[in-house]
């Protein structure tokens, strides 16, 4: 049996069902089948940089139990019926813009009891609409894109300030500024549209982390939190815009 997960980012059980942008189907779809994992393959946005369509955190976005945002071009899609089947409660957005930061209105994180977010990217509605988290304020409008989530106390970023914010809040940070992850069209992309949890102790990146230097800091840090990683292809890591995860076995 399989349940929704509670906490946006963090399963406890394994990851049964996901969103993933289509144009990451070819490259993900037999990695992700062989960790029984079913995926709802997203159709682009339409609304943003072309480069950037296919990417899931900019269309949707998991604020905890059965609640979901979506932007308005998925209104009466084949997934959003599929996600108020498996019980989701979905509501409706503006689409964005085409350009930063007025794309990013949904490229927030939530981490446990935080909620990183920029304020002038960010749905006002959004962030009104989550109660009981603590509000973080950072510069970056790639909030989610900029934070690979490990465990409830502890991330991994490529970004200075969302560093510093974590480690005053007493959230465990790991520092990678140097560029690493690939994304089609820019120079690099970020670590967190290039991962997701696979279930409580695996995480899961998109390809192989080719830099010697930084594939041991992160494992090395990965270990000590007894966190596995999985690199699902053999390609180097690239940035997907992440991955929603929806469900877990129970």
């Amino acid at each position: 049996m399989i349940r929704i997960i509670n906490k946006p980012h963090l399963p406890q059980g394994q990851v049964r069902q996901v969103i993933i942008g289509n144009k990451y189907r070819n490259l993900l779809e037999n990695a992700l089948f062989e960790h029984n994992i079913e995926v709802f393959w997203l159709d682009d946005n339409p609304c943003v940089d072309e480069r950037l369509r296919g990417h899931a955190d900019l269309s949707v976005l998991h604020t905890g139990s059965n609640k979901l945002y979506c932007c308005e071009y998925l209104e009466n899609s084949n997934i959003v019926n599929n996600l108020t089947n498996l019980g989701f409660e979905v509501q409706y957005t503006k689409n964005p813009q085409k350009d930063y930061p007025l794309d990013a209105g949904l490229n927030i994180c939530i981490l446990n009891d935080k909620l990183f977010y920029n304020s002038k990217s960010a749905y006002s509605i959004v962030i009104e609409s989550i109660k009981e988290k603590e509000k973080i304020q950072i510069k970056q409008g790639y909030t989610k894109c900029s934070v690979c989530v490990v465990n409830e106390n502890a991330i991994i970023t490529s970004d200075r300030i969302i560093h510093r914010k974590a480690t005053e809040n007493k959230i465990q940070s790991l520092l990678i500024e140097k560029p690493f992850v690939k994304l089609d069209g820019f120079e690099h992309g970020f670590i967190g549209g290039a991962s997701f949890k696979l279930n409580k102790n695996k995480i899961a990146f998109t390809g192989r982390i080719l830099d010697n230097e930084i594939r041991n800091k992160i494992e090395s840090y990965l270990q000590k939190l007894s966190i596995t990683p999985v690199y699902l292809t053999e390609h180097e890591i690239f940035d997907i815009g992440s991955a929603v995860v929806l469900t877990e076995d129970i």
